[in-house]
């Protein structure tokens, strides 16, 4: 009983570090999922977001940030997030994603 138990205990600790040490998406990576996320909105969201590309928007203009995502579990676990912002002359839009994932969290603001 006493070896199932260890056993089980260095399993959940070596779990633990593996999610607490899991790479990050690169730099580049998280503009192209934040353009991805932003040409093909979710189906919910209709016609409210209009973006043409990253082609024509000056590189001053988007800036990408890696920030600790909130929460307790997401502190527990050294969870992080892509937060990139893109301005245009019209809108600002900021893609939160997942950083190890690259997953969709949310869009602030829009480009309408």
């Amino acid at each position: 009983m006493k070896k199932i138990s260890l056993v089980i205990i260095v399993a959940v600790v070596f779990g633990f570090f593996y999610v607490y040490k899991t790479p990050v998406i690169s730099t580049q990576a998280a503009l192209i999922h934040a353009e991805k996320y932003l040409l093909n909105p979710p189906e919910e969201w209709g016609d409210s977001i209009i973006f043409n590309g990253l082609e024509g928007i000056p590189e001053e203009n988007i800036r990408v940030n890696l920030s600790q995502q909130h929460g307790f579990w997401h502190e527990l676990t050294n969870s992080m997030q892509w937060e990139v912002t893109i301005k245009s002359p019209e809108n600002e839009s900021t893609v939160i994603m997942d950083a190890h994932t690259g997953e969709f969290i949310e869009i602030i603001g829009a480009f309408s």
